[in-house]
């Protein structure tokens, strides 16, 4: 199976796939996605669906291995549990990062350094004070609070995305509050008092990237990007992919449904 370089240094491409159900893309998944799927709800379902078999073609592009032989290890560095760390393919010359809403998945990838990438819809309007309580250093807020009232939203959701690209970059995750992190300019700086928490790396870049409507979308990079290329995953799968197992029974959930919010973060 052939494959295509890496993006070049200072480079980064960027997928954007549709959320939507997908039959022929279950084969992709393995034993522990398909576990993961019962008892989801039917949003949740095609977003984990879409998430997990669109890392393994994405990867299978550059990589030049057949996506339902990818390996994606997702060990967290900072607990240990094997399911929620930073994805990556185990001695493979690049980086990538996911992130979806209820309607896309974004899929980043770098041949040089690291990324985290984060994609996240238009809050609603009723949650903006909350959120930007929550979100906001004291400095973000003020400026926030400065703008029209129409243009709240937006800015608000570009804080959100830029700070949470920056937390899967270092795969902190929510564990540095985000509004212990101000990313007003082009690169972020905590402002944490605790010395103990620290990014690991000099600060990230910040890169603005266009989103779907009613969407906003960020990465951070260890290194400087100055090209997004942006690319689109079609739906048919190669001709490399393995036929469909004899189907297995699943055993009945615990609980009868859970919220779409609960499909796999990566």
């Amino acid at each position: 199976m052939g494959s295509a370089a890496a993006p070049a240094p200072r480079t980064c491409d960027v997928w954007l796939v549709p959320v939507r159900r997908r039959e022929a893309w279950t084969r992709l998944l393995t034993v522990p996605d398909r576990e993961h799927l019962v008892g989801l709800d039917g949003t949740a379902t095609e977003v984990h669906l879409t998430s997990r078999a669109a890392q393994r073609l994405i990867l299978s592009r550059y990589l030049g291995v057949p996506p339902d032989e990818i390996t994606v290890d997702r060990s967290c560095t900072r607990c240990g549990d094997a399911q929620h760390g930073r994805p990556h393919v185990p001695g493979a010359a690049l980086d990538y990062s996911v992130s979806h809403t209820r309607a896309w998945v974004m899929v980043a990838v770098v041949g040089d350094g690291r990324v985290g990438a984060n994609l996240d819809a238009r809050p609603a309007d009723h949650d903006l004070d909350d959120l930007a309580a929550a979100a906001l250093t004291p400095a973000e807020r003020r400026a926030w609070q400065r703008l029209p009232a129409r243009d709240r939203a937006d800015a608000l959701l570009a804080y959100w995305t830029r700070k949470e690209a920056t937390t899967k970059l270092t795969g902190h995750g929510l564990t540095i509050p985000l509004r212990d992190l101000d990313v007003t300019g082009p690169r972020p700086t905590l402002l944490a008092s605790d010395p103990s928490v620290r990014l690991p790396y000099p600060r990230p870049y910040l890169t603005h990237v266009p989103a779907p409507a009613g969407h906003s979308a960020a990465l951070a990079t260890t290194t400087h990007v100055d090209q997004v290329r942006h690319l689109r995953l079609p739906d048919a799968l190669p001709d490399t992919v393995a036929p469909v197992p004899a189907p297995v029974r699943q055993p009945e959930p615990s609980h009868p449904t859970r919220a779409a919010a609960s499909a796999a973060r990566y």
